[in-house]
């Protein structure tokens, strides 16, 4: 009864989480900035933020330390027909957020920027061959590695290009889903081995599930947000986030060993009845 409550909270504080960071940054960039993209002096519109992001972290955090200690393994993942729509939709997503990145004729990557846009288009590759495989085994862990390795390399590259922005209110959102889509991806490669962090992965699933929503606002907008950087951030986050409501709904049945039989009692001699 205690698990299911605390999955229940911890849904609903994702959810409210994620509604009210998206509001937060809508009205923020509205309002907040003059007419040359800058905050007025005396803003309080990056500690507001930044407080309601740590925030929600925090109610997150307090709400996944009280899930029971189910072990983590590779079981706790299925292909049954939602779970599995779910996820091809995240391969497709990053799929489509690579292929764009790539044939984008208005900006020039370099190198790296290449290379790592390629092992995005073979994690998506990945990711769809996991979701489609119905056993499971510590052979996934190399299934997982990849896309673990490219979430890590591609917020690498990205944060070059971020740390030439002086305002910290801009990066803010996308480096919190983007951190959060690492350290969950590098956390689901423990399951194949049984090994396994599962409140760590609830906790940085929906982590990266609401920081990306608060990420929305920028592309409808038009103001930060391509769209080849939005499918690849939809991508991963779909995924993490279906993997963390997955595991919300992980139970173990533990099966009690069958009785032994009882060692049947020899017949002890009734006493004959003396006259």
């Amino acid at each position: 009864m205690g698990h299911t409550r605390s999955a229940a909270a911890l849904r609903w504080a994702a959810l409210l989480g994620a509604a009210l960071l998206t509001a937060l940054r809508l009205v923020t960039l509205r309002t907040a900035f003059d007419e040359n993209g800058l905050l007025p002096r005396g803003s309080r519109v990056l500690p507001l933020t930044v407080l309601a992001a740590a925030l929600v972290f925090l109610a997150l955090t307090l709400l996944s330390l009280r899930l029971n200690r189910l072990p983590g393994t590779e079981d706790c993942f299925t292909s049954r027909p939602g779970w599995l729509a779910a996820k091809l939709a995240a391969a497709v997503l990053l799929l489509f957020g690579s292929l764009f990145a790539l044939l984008d004729g208005q900006s020039e990557p370099d190198l790296a920027e290449r290379i790592v846009t390629g092992c995005g288009l073979v994690s998506a590759l990945l990711m769809g061959l996991t979701a489609l495989r119905p056993e499971r085994g510590p052979g996934f862990f190399w299934l997982r590695l990849v896309p673990a390795l490219f979430t890590g390399a591609a917020l690498v590259t990205r944060f070059r290009t971020w740390s030439h922005d002086p305002l910290v209110i801009h990066l803010a959102p996308v480096l919190l889903a983007w951190t959060c889509c690492m350290v969950e991806m590098m956390l689901l490669t423990g399951f194949p081995l049984n090994a396994g962090h599962r409140r760590g992965a609830v906790l940085f699933g929906l982590g990266a599930g609401c920081y990306c929503c608060m990420t929305l606002p920028d592309f409808l907008l038009g103001q930060r947000t391509e769209l080849p950087e939005l499918l690849t951030l939809l991508g991963l986050s779909v995924w993490c986030l279906t993997a963390a409501l997955e595991l919300l709904r992980h139970r173990v049945q533990t099966e009690l060993p069958p009785p032994e039989p009882e060692p049947e009692q020899e017949a002890q001699p009734q006493p004959e009845n003396s006259i």
